[in-house]
């Protein structure tokens, strides 16, 4: 039996609705709108099928102002919809607002077997409400401004400029002037070939020639209250001496490059890197672990963080350089100019990176030098994803710049901590969740922190830990061994 049951539009269906109520096995949850569920169950149900109510008993309504964007029942429930009447119908977890005013327009929309208001007139519907006692009925105006940029990036300027053509035609034809006035000042704005009063913070950046991801500004924000927030481990580096560094490079570098395919046996990389034995087979290959090693094996390199915006962009670029030498292909040290993604997650925008890596650094220089810059630095690398290719390798050694500058110990992500490291990353990407990627890091820091100094016995103490092993054959073992290197 459907959850939500309608009308009976033939003798039929009476008398079946007739029997079902009879027997109590449907009631009434509002008008003309019987359930058959739980009473918990059917403002739930309600919500879900607003769309559907909307279409079967309201048919001639036009789906408008705030609901013509969201499609979405608000917090409170309230659906927008423009009618003949001033009016309000309640239903459980739904609340249906019926608007006096202008029928369906020729462009404006089907949705199922009604209609919605076009883009056009629902901006002006949404720059139409001034009264505090309707404002609900409106997005606020920072999101009309988001949405307009959002047109302005993806599908460009003559898409906006055409969205105000038709809108002056609207505004014409049903008096919207003062509306009007109002949206062609924003998109002017936005243009800059006006002066505007932009209030929303995206709107802003993005007259003055650089927008930033607010959503992935979000995610920053979420961290960066955490990491300011709690507590983080003080580690103490195991050695500092020139083999060790040498020699924690080496996996660092190795480690690096195998977690994102590019994989070696540890005797070629040992070629690769000490020997500078280039296999004739996979030159680009060895080329990539050799530019890692050269960057985060530099002491001086290694010691130098962002002061400010511009350094960093110019230590993003230089190290980019250096890593992706031998590939083309990618432009190394130049900013990405299409889209990427890995899998279903897409990332930041080609436009959008100058401004949220400038958003991202306001960010980071309000925390304290260390881990938690570190672990910030790395997560906004790797979630802006500024290059074509390279950028979970140039997010981890910024990550280890922060705290070779600060004199703490480097953390490497072996192979057997890589679904660790990625589960975490993204808990904060999709589900807005900091503390796995914070934990995972401190964890990956502590057992990270062995004296590499001598390169046979490491080596040994790394196999027995599991380093080398896949994520679905082991787990790290994080203390040492009897006998183990410390």
């Amino acid at each position: 039996m459907p959850p939500l049951l309608f009308p009976a539009i033939n003798t039929q269906e009476r008398e079946w609705l007739s029997r079902l109520k009879k027997a109590r096995r449907i009631r009434r949850v509002g008008p003309r709108l019987y359930a058959s569920l739980p009473e918990a169950k059917v403002a739930g149900a309600a919500r879900g099928s607003w769309a559907t109510i909307v279409a079967r008993l309201y048919p001639e309504t036009l789906v408008s102002h705030r609901t013509a964007f969201e499609f979405t029942p608000t917090a409170d429930g309230e659906i927008w919809l423009t009618s003949s009447t001033n009016r309000v119908v309640s239903y459980p977890g739904l609340e249906l607002r019926f608007v006096r005013g202008p029928g369906p327009l020729a462009d404006d929309p089907r949705f199922l077997t009604i209609r919605s208001s076009s883009r056009s007139r629902a901006f002006l519907e949404n720059l139409a409400t001034t009264r505090p006692s309707s404002r609900t009925r409106a997005v606020p105006i920072g999101d009309l401004e988001q949405r307009l940029v959002q047109i302005l990036d993806l599908e460009g300027e003559q898409a906006l400029n055409e969205l105000r053509d038709r809108a002056r035609e609207i505004a014409g034809e049903l008096d919207w002037r003062r509306e009007y006035r109002r949206l062609d000042g924003l998109i002017g704005a936005l243009l800059g070939t006006r002066t505007g009063h932009l209030t929303s913070e995206i709107g802003l950046a993005r007259a003055a020639g650089e927008p930033f991801d607010p959503a992935c500004l979000e995610r920053l924000q979420i961290l960066f209250g955490e990491l300011r927030s709690r507590p983080l481990p003080v580690l103490t580096d195991a050695s500092n001496t020139p083999d060790h560094v040498r020699n924690k490079a080496f996996f660092e570098s190795y480690f690096s490059n195998y977690i994102e395919g590019t994989t070696f046996e540890i005797e070629e990389a040992e070629q690769i890197i000490f020997d500078r034995n280039i296999p004739a087979r996979r030159p680009k290959d060895a080329h990539d672990i050799l530019g890692t090693f050269r960057l985060v094996s530099d002491p001086s390199e290694m010691r130098t963080t962002p002061r400010d915006f511009d350094q960093l962009l110019q230590l993003l670029a230089s190290r980019h350089r250096t890593l992706m030498a031998e590939r083309a292909e990618t432009e190394p040290g130049t900013f990405k100019d299409r889209p990427n993604r890995a899998g279903d997650t897409y990332f930041v925008e080609p436009g959008y990176v100058r401004g949220t890596l400038r958003k991202g650094m306001a960010l980071y220089l309000d925390l304290p030098p260390g881990l938690a810059r570190a672990i910030f630095v790395m997560f906004l690398v790797s979630d802006v994803h500024p290059f074509v290719d390279g950028n979970g390798r140039i997010a981890r050694i910024m990550m280890n710049a922060e705290l070779v500058s600060a004199g703490r110990p480097t953390i490497i992500v072996p192979t057997v901590y890589r679904d660790d490291y990625l589960q975490a990353l993204r808990a904060l990407t999709r589900r807005h969740r900091p503390d796995p990627l914070i934990a995972a890091l401190a964890t990956a820091q502590r057992f990270s922190n062995l004296d590499f100094t001598s390169y046979p016995q490491v080596l040994q103490e790394l196999q027995r830990r599991n380093w080398f092993r896949e994520p679905d054959e082991a787990r790290i073992l994080l203390e040492p061994l009897q006998g183990a290197a410390r």
